[in-house]
């Protein structure tokens, strides 16, 4: 039996780098030590006999009487003393790696496995467009569609006292006439499938057909938004769409709605502030204040689309604290053209009168002008806050603090963003696109006589019977003026969460529901009450004289905020073939560019406008606050 000794880092230098020797050598101790601690008392006696008495090798002539039993019996000894090294090695392994010791072969972990792609691509994404998807689409009437749509309504049939004397005629009747323009507007998205994508994917998705879907999809939800919250910026008797202008100036002395300005106990703010809840209006900080601080403030008016509660839909960018606001940009078309996107807001107010911070009073409360609110198409209010130790205050100094949809703000401390208000662009109104047509929120922001209210950040108020004032208000509203009712009440999630508190709020007095269950039947009882319609009694031609509004959420209706939705032709005898529809100039179509390299080049484009007939029934409730029990 051969013995090897080893001497320093011998042979295993010529086959380890330094680094490498060095983990083995600590490996081996690590694993040295490990099996050390697994042996047992009896285990560590059994051997050390084992090195202190080797086996012997029998000497002798074979023919020796006795020398086949000795040598029988020496190999039985060293096959026992190979069957228990075994074991002192096995149980070395496992006292490092547990029971993962793998006999040597090919297991899967090795890598020749098949690979198990599940085809086809997944889209994965939200396409939530009802009303892409059930407004009426109309085509042409006429030989040609021209540039834009034209009708015309009486909306005033000149009705007269009809009492007349014997034999007398009545008096003459005039009607009046109305004529309404709907311009269309082009929407379209761009993709490209190079030829190598296009036949690598064979066999698990079509990738050409992919990218034509996912542009369609692009295109609805772009549309989606507009059908909601669009702004042309033409502003008339016959076109509701509107320019913000400049942000009146804010104030920070005056009862306005809302509270009152000026010095107020401190607020608690968190890190992030709590800007998340519509109507709050704590705004974060970084510095407290003290009484050495003057505090004065600029504000920029922030529409639908340019404060848009996701990414998808409205003017490209969102607004935060942290990347500020994008008054406008350019987009390159796939031509190679530029296109003027402005981002949705008003031009910035000149800065406020600064205002000093009082013992026990460290926090400001600002706002706009009681005089100047509402102001219609407005969904954000983004505040620039500007503090100094005297009592002047810049634009150039105001930093963003944070973004309200409420009109006012309270300031406790120094802005934890950077954009300034000086910035290039705010002194322009970029409210608007002229690319875009009116959505349903622009037409019930500016169409005369049509109702609309903002809360300021306050509550809905329960009459704690399943009724709320401000829903009933706006129900007996569209009555009185236009005698029929809405069909769907739609809000943002937040919205209407509040609206479901507001209906089952009874106070103090006994519940205004009850819930009725049997003996034994209570696991079949379920929490997470929703309220999903509100009963309405102004309801003319039901035979129960109510009816009951579907309550519906929608992502892109903005925060704190419910619309009033017509979509039943409310006088039969109009003629009108739709309350609301979308005039197609030339429905969704696809064009395959000409080739100039490897790839297929496609847009996907729509021409068309959203007309409503009788826009003055849309109803709008924003400003939404939490709700407070009343």
């Amino acid at each position: 039996m051969s013995t090897y000794q080893y001497s320093g880092r011998g042979a295993l230098n010529n086959i380890l780098p330094d680094n490498r020797y060095q983990i083995v050598r600590n490996n081996v101790g690590e694993m040295r030590k490990a099996w050390n601690a697994s042996l047992e008392n009896g285990e560590k006696t059994r051997l050390e006999t084992f090195k202190a008495s080797p086996p012997v090798l029998p000497q002798g002539n074979p023919s020796t009487p006795g020398f086949e039993e000795r040598m029988g019996r020496f190999m039985g000894e060293v096959a026992e003393r190979e069957a228990i090294a075994k074991s002192f090695i096995k149980a070395q392994v496992e006292a490092i790696h547990g029971d993962s010791l793998q006999k040597a072969g090919v297991f899967s972990t090795l890598g020749f496995n098949f690979y198990d792609l599940r085809g086809p691509a997944y889209l994965i994404y939200p396409v939530n467009v009802h009303f892409r998807n059930t407004v009426p689409r109309i085509p042409k009437v006429n030989d040609g569609y021209g540039t834009m749509a034209h009708w015309k309504a009486t909306t005033n049939p000149g009705v007269l006292y009809a009492g007349v004397p014997e034999g007398q005629r009545a008096p003459v009747a005039t009607p009046n006439e109305v004529d309404y323009y709907a311009a269309y507007k082009e929407q379209g998205s761009e993709g490209s499938v190079t030829y190598t994508a296009e036949f690598a994917g064979e066999g698990y998705t079509d990738n050409l057909a992919d990218e034509h879907l996912r542009d369609l999809h692009r295109v609805f939800l772009a549309e989606e938004g507009m059908i909601l919250n669009g702004n042309s910026g033409l502003a008339g008797s016959t076109f509701t769409g509107f320019k913000l202008g400049t942000c009146p100036t804010p104030v920070n002395t005056g009862t306005v709605a809302g509270g009152t300005n000026g010095v107020v106990a401190t607020h608690t703010v968190g890190a992030a502030g709590n800007l998340g809840t519509p109507g709050n209006a704590d705004l974060p900080y970084t510095t407290a204040l003290t009484t050495s601080n003057f505090v004065s403030v600029a504000c920029v008016l922030l529409t639908a689309m340019g404060n848009p509660n996701n990414n998808q839909y409205g003017y490209g960018l969102l607004p935060t604290i942290a990347s500020g606001l994008t008054p406008q940009y350019v987009s390159t078309g796939a031509d190679g053209s530029n296109i003027t996107v402005n981002g949705g807001m008003s031009a910035v107010s000149a800065i406020s009168t600064p205002l000093q911070a009082t013992t026990n009073n460290l926090t400001i409360r600002v706002s706009i002008p009681a005089a100047s609110l509402p102001i219609k198409g407005v969904y954000g209010y983004a505040w620039f806050v500007d503090v100094e130790s005297s009592s002047t205050g810049s634009l150039a100094n105001a930093k963003l603090a944070g973004i309200t949809t409420c009109p006012f703000a309270f300031i406790s401390g120094t802005a934890t963003g950077t954009q300034t208000a000086n910035m290039v662009g705010l002194a322009n109104d970029n409210s608007f696109n002229s690319l875009d047509f009116d959505g349903y929120l622009t037409y019930g922001a500016n169409t005369p006589g049509a109702y609309y209210a903002d809360l300021y950040g306050g509550s809905l108020t329960s009459q704690k019977n399943g009724r709320v004032t401000e829903i009933e208000t706006l129900l007996q509203y569209v009555w009185q003026n236009y005698q029929t009712t809405v069909d769907e009440i739609w809000g943002d999630a937040y919205a209407v969460a509040v609206l479901d508190q507001a209906i089952r709020w009874s106070g103090t007095s006994s519940a205004a529901f009850q819930f009725w269950y049997q003996r034994d039947s209570q696991n079949n009882i379920l929490g997470g009450y929703v309220v999903s319609a509100y009963q309405s009694r102004y309801a003319f031609n039901s035979e129960t004289g109510s009816a009951a509004i579907p309550i519906r959420i929608h992502p892109m209706v903005p925060a704190g905020t419910l619309y009033f939705h017509k979509k039943v032709n409310p006088y039969p005898q109009s003629r009108i073939p739709y309350v609301s529809g979308m005039l197609v100039q030339r429905d969704y179509y696809s064009i395959e560019w000409p080739q100039t390299s490897r790839k297929w080049p496609f847009g996907t484009y729509v021409h068309e406008v959203l007309a409503h007939t009788v826009p003055w029934l849309i109803g709008i409730i924003t400003g939404i606050g939490s709700f407070v029990q009343n």
